[in-house]
């Protein structure tokens, strides 16, 4: 065997110099190519973040409420609330007797007071938990439906239990007016019955 020489082994040591640059050229090359899939990745992420905060806004947006909506079941409710809340202990036989004491300025306070009661009645009983704004601006649109629905059944209720209803204008806006307290609160309780 022979002995290796200076030269062979210089050639040698050239060949794994070479070779060892051309790995490390290579790692480097794949270490930029691993950052660049990194920084893809993380973009990656972060759109995915971006899309999971629009689908959560979106099915908060879509998701349905039971206050948002007014169905034929509320209006039902309603006026079956409002029915009994006029007649239970023939409070409009009272509303009558009243309405004969008050003029029309009076009157016209009862109904705007009527409305104001529905208001915080709905608002303390069903709207005032709810912490999301889009949600409250429902509450004046289903307080005025629940409001007429108890204007027309005191309308109604009059009508039925009283003969003489309608043939004097001011004595019925009066009577109406005295009776919408108590459909008005009848109203909202019948609406609150069954919501989440």
């Amino acid at each position: 065997m022979k002995k290796p020489t200076l030269q062979t082994i210089n050639a040698k040591l050239d060949k794994i110099l070479e070779h060892q640059k051309k790995i490390l050229s290579e790692e480097t090359e794949l270490e930029s190519e691993e950052k660049e899939v990194i920084k893809e990745e993380k973009k990656e992420l972060n759109a995915l973040e971006q899309l999971k905060k629009l689908e959560e806004e979106i099915s908060k947006d879509v998701g349905p409420h039971p206050l948002k909506k007014f169905t034929a079941q509320d209006a039902a409710r309603g006026v079956v609330g409002a029915f009994f809340g006029s007649v239970a202990h023939y409070t409009f036989i009272y509303g009558m007797k009243v309405a004969e004491s008050i003029d029309v300025y009076r009157a016209g306070f009862l109904y705007l007071l009527s409305f104001i009661i529905g208001g915080v009645f709905l608002y303390a009983t069903g709207f005032r938990k709810i912490k999301d704004p889009k949600l409250l601006k429902f509450l004046p649109m289903r307080l005025t439906v629940l409001y007429i629905t108890s204007l027309l059944m005191a309308v109604v209720v009059l009508l039925l239990f009283n003969p003489g209803f309608g043939s004097n204008f001011f004595d019925s806006y009066k009577q109406v007016a005295t009776v919408s307290l108590t459909a008005i609160i009848g109203a909202c309780t019948a609406d609150i019955i069954g919501k989440e």
